[in-house]
């Protein structure tokens, strides 16, 4: 028999309300069990598809197993006995307050679909995870929910439109996660198959995305022009298009980073403050579903580059700590790249001191990310730092350094991705 249970309603606040999310979370919980409790058989325990579908129309008599109430009750921060006794309405009104509210209010304002929802949870889990944790699920998910609704006969024109929208922006999240783990050449797929799925589409707002992803992407491989001709592609795109501030400045903050790679130090100046100019109108324009999240911390972190690129090292400082000022803690991965640019910057000045207290931070902060991006600019940084062997903090470092590094090849080789087209 069916009843309301909180369940639901948590999993939902907390940004998990798709199966594949739970998932990956839940995953993580477990593993963090099995060391807090030193039982390693903690971390092979899983719920499966047709037992969260239960769970989520409340059809469940009593409490699930032991081991797997210990995992809920550590990633949801309610009692086994709470989550699955009856929603009264205390009940109800403790799991909307703080921050669970917050996020609850947050989906329910999109409003549009359950693919918005989707992608939402794809991109807080893949900010705090790394892409290879996600991939899998994201494109699972392309396959089973989006897929089949892009051609129905049935949808209305608008849902249509939602449906197409989800798929271009999943399958550029798909792209970018790929990437993460070392894939470019599943990521070039992606980002192709993104851009075309988003010719489908009447607002142009989604293949701009994709232009400024790709642009992101070819500054990641070393091709700086290309890099430079797609985000000033993606501007044109826009400029026939409704406004979108936040996207237009990482487009132009793409142009910027690519100019600054190609010496071109003038006009890189002029992208950076267009970049900003662009910024400074995002809050009063409506955000758009199909664009990926920019901000002010987002824009300090891609000037550091730009600027650490150009040999402008006092203003590079200057962003860089800006950028991480600014930064929301759940974005792990964006923190870990964001010290390792500081770091970059104070090697660069010849703070060498300075320089390994960020990078102890980032080794701290950065273990629990699965990113061959982040791994192999902490390699990069590694070779920065040797050149300062003879101190003794920085062989400290060092060695810290060669440990993580090790740990980070195990976590990245069992998170390999399957040969072929996804």
């Amino acid at each position: 028999m069916r009843r309301s249970i909180l369940f639901p309603k948590v999993v939902e606040a907390r940004r998990m309300r798709v199966y594949e999310t739970f998932t990956v979370q839940f995953e993580r919980a477990a593993k963090e069990v099995a060391r807090l409790d030193g039982d390693a058989t903690l971390a092979s325990v899983y719920v499966s598809r047709s037992t969260w579908d239960r769970w989520m129309v409340g059809d469940i008599k009593g409490l699930p197993r032991r081991p797997t109430c210990r995992i809920l009750e550590h990633l949801l921060g309610e009692t086994a006995e709470r989550l699955f006794g009856p929603a009264l309405p205390d009940v109800h009104q403790r799991a909307e307050t703080g921050a669970a509210a917050s996020a609850e209010r947050s989906l329910g304002n999109l409003g549009l679909s359950p693919h918005v929802a989707a992608m939402e949870s794809f991109r807080l889990a893949d900010r705090q995870l790394g892409g290879g944790h996600v991939y899998r699920s994201v494109v699972h998910y392309l396959n089973t929910v989006v897929a089949p609704g892009l051609f129905s006969t049935t949808d209305q024109r608008e849902n249509g439109e939602v449906a197409f929208g989800a798929a271009v922006v999943l399958t550029e999240m798909a792209a970018w996660m790929a990437h993460d783990v070392g894939r470019d050449d599943l990521a070039s797929g992606h980002f192709d198959r993104a851009l075309r799925l988003a010719q489908s589409l009447v607002d142009v707002t989604a293949g701009a995305n994709v232009l400024a992803g790709m642009s992101h992407l070819a500054l990641q491989t070393e091709q700086v022009t290309a890099a430079a001709d797609l985000a000033r592609s993606g501007l044109a795109r826009l400029a026939v298009g409704p406004r979108v501030p936040a996207l237009s400045a990482r487009l132009h903050a793409m142009e910027a980073r690519a100019l600054a790679q190609l010496n071109e130090g003038r006009d890189a100046q002029r992208a950076l403050d267009s970049a900003r100019n662009a910024l400074a109108l995002a809050r009063s324009v409506p955000t758009s579903h199909w664009v990926a999240p920019f901000d002010e911390a987002a824009l300090a972190s891609e000037a550091a580059s730009a600027l650490l690129d150009l040999g402008a090292l006092d203003a590079a400082a200057q962003e860089a700590e800006r950028a991480l000022a600014l930064r929301d803690a759940s974005r792990v991965r964006s923190m870990a790249f964001g010290q390792v640019t500081l770091a970059r910057v104070l090697l660069a000045q010849e703070q060498v001191d300075a320089a390994c207290k960020v990078g102890v931070e980032l080794l701290t902060a950065g273990q629990s990310v699965t990113s061959l991006r982040l791994s192999s600019q902490l390699d990069s940084l590694q070779a920065e730092f040797d050149r300062y062997r003879q101190v003794p903090e920085v062989r400290d470092l060092l060695s810290r350094m060669a440990a993580a590094a090790q740990h980070r090849r195990l976590l990245l080789g069992s998170l390999a991705l399957p040969e072929g087209p996804q």
